[in-house]
C-alpha cells in the first residue's frame, strides 16, 4: 500500500486498518468465488486522478476510484482519490469511513472482473461486510 501526494491525511483510516479492511475485502470476494490476489493501493490527489483518468481512460477530471486488475496470480492496484473522497463525503451525507470502505469495495468489485449489476452489487457488499467486520464497525 502506498500514499501519494499531500492529501494522505484526509484518510479517514490508518495503515494498519486499511491493510485489514482491503484483506477483508480479499475474502469476501473469495467467498463469493472471485478471488483477488492483492491490492496495491494508492492514495491520491485530484491532479494525480485526473492524469490517470486521462492516460488509461481518456476522461477529463479526476473520479473516485480507478482500478487496475494484476494480471494472473498478480496484486490489482486501486487509485483512490482522497480529495474527491472529501467531497464526496459531504455530498452524499456519509461519514468519511463508511464512504472510503464503499468506494474500497466497488474498487474491489472491478479487480474481481466485474461490471456493474447484480453481481457487482452483491459482491460489493460481501466486500463491506467483510471489511466492517474486520474492522469491528
Amino acid at each position: 500500500m502506498e500514499r501519494h501526494g499531500g492529501a494522505a491525511w484526509l484518510c479517514p483510516l490508518d495503515r494498519r486498518e486499511l491493510k485489514l479492511a482491503l484483506a477483508a475485502m480479499c475474502a469476501g470476494a473469495a467467498a463469493l468465488g472471485r478471488p483477488v490476489a492483492g491490492v496495491d493501493l494508492y492514495l491520491i490527489t485530484d491532479e494525480a486522478m485526473a492524469r490517470a483518468n486521462a492516460q488509461h481512460l481518456g476522461c477529463t477530471g479526476p473520479t473516485n476510484v480507478l482500478s487496475f486488475p494484476g494480471a494472473s496470480g498478480m496484486a490489482g492496484a486501486l487509485l483512490l482519490s482522497l480529495d474527491t473522497l472529501e467531497r464526496e463525503c459531504l455530498l452524499y451525507g456519509q461519514q468519511p469511513v463508511e464512504h472510503l470502505l464503499r468506494l474500497l469495495a466497488h474498487g474491489m468489485g472491478h479487480l474481481a472482473g466485474l461490471d456493474h449489476g447484480p453481481e457487482m452489487d452483491a459482491l460489493c457488499a460481501s466486500c463491506l461486510e467483510a471489511a466492517e467486520a474486520g474492522l469491528a464497525l
